[in-house]
């Protein structure tokens, strides 16, 4: 099952300081997300509906929705480690 990221673990260590680290709870995010979700895909689906009524070149709306909604959830995992001989940055989503 295919699950949205929970939480974003994000790591900053600048030389000469002590490291700093955070989290940051996207989970509380989720139920704003899927009304604004729910909202898009309805539009989408009228959208699509009415260009293949009208007979325009009909753009597939709801498929790049859907699909850049999977590409969301695949991020879930994600390592970026960056590191300019100075500062570094790590940041993990989960």
């Amino acid at each position: 099952m295919m699950l949205p990221p929970a939480i974003l673990d994000l790591e900053v260590a600048p030389p000469d300081r002590r490291r700093v680290r955070v989290w940051l709870p996207l989970f509380l995010l989720w139920p704003l997300a899927l009304v604004l979700v729910v909202l898009a895909l309805v539009c989408t689906v009228l959208t699509d509906f009415v260009l293949i009524v009208i007979g325009q070149r009909y753009h597939h709306y709801t498929v790049l929705l859907v699909r850049s909604l999977g590409v969301m959830c695949e991020t879930r995992g994600m390592v970026v480690r960056i590191n300019n001989g100075t500062t570094t940055v790590n940041m993990t989503v989960r």
